[in-house]
């Protein structure tokens, strides 16, 4: 059985696989002609309610951070509420140096 601390480790080792697998079918994606920057005003930040609205479901975590940075996010290692269509999609811990 793993301990808290061994499971917070196991957790970011997969992130960062994750991470890396995002960022290869990206590329490859590139590669093939795909335009995966079409919407530069996909996400907007409510930073003081700390609240991202998205209008895709189709970006990688990384994409998703990098683009919070831009817009204005600024309260790292805190939670933030993803909301796609209205309804709360997921909850992600703002950390862009991931």
């Amino acid at each position: 059985m793993l301990n808290q601390r061994e499971v917070m480790i196991e957790l970011g080792r997969l992130t960062k696989k994750l991470v890396r697998v995002e960022s290869k079918l990206v590329r490859g994606f590139e590669e093939l002609g795909v335009n995966i920057d079409s919407d530069s005003n996909w996400l907007t930040v409510d930073d003081d309610e700390r609240t991202v609205y998205i209008s895709t479901l189709g970006r990688s975590m990384l994409v998703l951070m990098t683009d919070m940075v831009r817009k204005g996010a600024k309260h790292i290692g805190k939670d933030y509420d993803i909301v796609h269509k209205g309804e709360v999609v997921a909850t992600i811990c703002f950390n862009p140096a991931m």
